[in-house]
């Protein structure tokens, strides 16, 4: 029989990480992941991320990330410029959902939840367990992105934003920073559609 903390620490949040990686349309899932570190393993949300600790460094670094990959995100943008425009219309919720939801939500499910869980945060970013979970919840991120898989290359820069802000978490211990990348690179793509469309 497993022991209560292989249950509480890896088994159990295995399956809230599968859950939230099934649906993020439902909007209170999110208070899954959150929940279950305050009432069942007892700790504060700093420990998934939401502190001041390291703030700036990591406000700082997401900025650099954002400007990275919004270079690498435009030329492929136009190389699917045609099929971009065809995408669906801009409205409110969509704003809504690419700018402050999905960045939130996965965030805190890939980033904070998945790496405080399966990674060892107290350990250097660097090392090798830490480096082949923080590849596999990028996997996982980039899955989520079905509907961009019929322009493979929009896959490139989904992918590095998951594997550069994993490492940005794992090096600050500060959600802060990921979802400000997340939210910037989503503006960005949103921007250029509705710049390219009018």
């Amino acid at each position: 029989m497993l022991k209560r903390e292989v249950w509480v620490e890896k088994i159990i949040p295995a399956f809230i990480l599968f859950s939230l990686w099934l649906d993020g349309w439902f909007f209170p899932l999110i208070l899954l992941p959150i929940l279950y570190v305050l009432l069942i393993e007892k700790k504060s949300l700093g420990w998934l991320g939401f502190s001041g600790r390291e703030l700036w460094l990591s406000t700082v670094i997401s900025a650099l990330i954002a400007f990275v990959l919004i270079g690498l995100y435009y030329p492929i943008f136009l190389h699917y410029f045609s099929y971009m425009l065809q995408r669906e219309t801009i409205d409110n919720y969509g704003i809504f959902l690419d700018v402050v939801w999905y960045p939130v939500y996965e965030e805190i499910c890939y980033r904070s939840f998945a790496l405080t869980h399966f990674a060892e945060p107290d350990k250097s970013h660097a090392s090798t367990r830490n480096i082949i979970v923080n590849l596999i919840q990028s996997l996982l991120f980039l899955s989520v992105h079905k509907h961009h898989f019929s322009t493979p290359l929009v896959l490139v820069p989904i992918f590095f934003l998951g594997l550069l802000n994993g490492f940005l978490f794992l090096k600050t211990r500060n959600i802060s920073g990921c979802i400000v990348s997340h939210s910037a690179l989503n503006s960005f793509a949103l921007l250029l559609r509705y710049l390219q469309s009018g």
